[in-house]
């Protein structure tokens, strides 16, 4: 089953995948493209999907990115206008309108899609350092299906 984790990212556009896969490894852990899923350009910000190995013989963790192209019915608009539904019903309401107020503001929205059956404790750090690379350069939050949005390790609006 397929388990979601969101980066809502408010500054600067998709990076490139080079600075993304370094940044893991400079903190320890050597990240690959999967070569049977769409295989970008390292140095081409315009990727839209992208496996992403941490380990032999484990699934990849799937990323897709969903831009603002500026047209109000896009995708990405959508799923932003869903999650802001779920919001209204979430206590804290400072908190809420704190992630409401990202919401509005996202540029992109970078989905890592994780197979639950599979992932282990590696996957879950290579995730973390790919979710941290957008947090840190491009002003992400973190949403996690199931929880909520999360700033840096604390869960600020829980979500069913």
């Amino acid at each position: 089953m397929g388990y979601y984790v969101r980066a809502f990212c408010t500054q600067g556009q998709p990076p490139p995948l080079r600075p993304v896969l370094a940044f893991s490894a400079e903190r320890g852990l050597r990240l690959a493209l999967d070569p049977e899923v769409s295989r970008p350009a390292l140095d081409d910000g315009n990727w839209e999907q992208v496996g992403i190995v941490y380990k032999d013989n484990k699934a990849p963790i799937l990323l897709e990115v969903s831009r603002d192209d500026g047209d109000d019915e896009s995708l990405m608009r959508e799923e932003i206008r869903e999650f802001i539904e779920f919001l209204e019903d979430a206590p804290n309401k400072k908190n809420r309108r704190r992630v409401e107020k990202m919401l509005r503001n996202t540029r992109f929205i970078v989905a890592a899609q994780l197979l639950t059956s599979d992932i282990d404790e590696d996957g879950y750090a290579a995730l973390g350092h790919v979710l941290t690379y957008f947090v840190d350069n491009n002003g992400a939050m973190i949403q996690a299906d199931g929880e909520g949005f999360y700033e840096g390790e604390k869960i600020i609006v829980e979500l069913d």
